[in-house]
């Protein structure tokens, strides 16, 4: 009976899915212009690193970043990791917002926020989207897009393999489909953090895919590469988050560039 009723909502979630997701608005983000700090002293691993992410924007044919001692995520031996059971709450956090922006039926929303603990885990801004009566348009494109996050997180977790060129968005119906299949138990004990090496890896090439779509911007001009910037901003959110930049809680992450 347990398998015919999760068969019976991953049924309803995937025509939820076939109707709006791939009809998502796009995302505005107003992101502030930063200037960064211009006389970093890398380290041979983030010197490593940024040679690797930039290889990766030249055969994608996007701009570098030319000051050679600026723009660098922290050194591997500054950084301290979110934990995997923070990571695995704010998954779930990021699943369950997600599923109220498409509209899934507000009982089908109270078994999830039960079977997985959900309201423990919201932040206050979550919560003033969760439990308004009437949330605004922006609110729920927000929470709509946060999918992208949780698609990181997956990833962080050992779940998705790699995370491919961020020109389009994350196939949501697999991304839920992991978590329900698993249940709240298994996929918390199934979690297993990614090195801190290679969640780095990750975060510099998003702050550089970042920067230039940024860049770009200020100049009115499309985003290079064919990137999303939507989904980019996303990723980079969500990294920021796993690699606690500036110490930074969820609500308050910054995506300097």
């Amino acid at each position: 009976m347990k398998y015919l009723r999760l068969i019976a909502i991953m049924g309803l979630l995937l025509s939820i899915f076939s109707c709006g997701q791939k009809n998502k608005n796009s995302k505005i983000v107003d992101q502030p212009v930063t200037k960064s700090v211009e006389n970093i002293s890398a380290t041979e691993d983030q010197k490593e690193r940024r040679a690797f992410s930039e290889k990766i924007c030249k055969a994608n044919g996007i701009p570098i970043y030319k000051n050679p001692n600026a723009l660098f995520v922290g050194a591997e031996k500054d950084v301290y990791l979110r934990t995997k059971d923070e990571v695995v709450d704010r998954a779930l956090a990021l699943l369950y917002l997600g599923l109220k922006s498409e509209g899934l039926e507000q009982v089908h929303l109270d078994k999830m926020s039960k079977d997985f603990k959900i309201s423990s885990k919201l932040t206050p801004e979550e919560k003033a989207y969760t439990f308004s009566k009437n949330p605004t348009e922006q609110q729920k494109i927000n929470a709509n897009w946060r999918y992208e996050g949780l698609h990181v997180l997956l990833w962080s977790l050992g779940y998705i393999d790699e995370l491919v060129y961020p020109n389009k968005m994350c196939n949501v119906a697999d991304d839920v489909k992991i978590i329900y299949q698993l249940g709240y138990e298994k996929f918390r004990e199934a979690s297993k953090l990614r090195s801190k090496k290679e969640i780095l890896d990750q975060a510099d090439l998003i702050l550089r895919l970042n920067w230039a779509c940024v860049n770009a911007r200020v100049k009115n001009e499309k985003a290079p590469g064919g990137l999303n910037s939507s989904v980019i901003y996303e990723r980079h959110y969500a990294l920021n988050w796993l690699i606690k930049y500036l110490n930074q809680d969820w609500d308050d992450v910054s995506t300097d560039t």
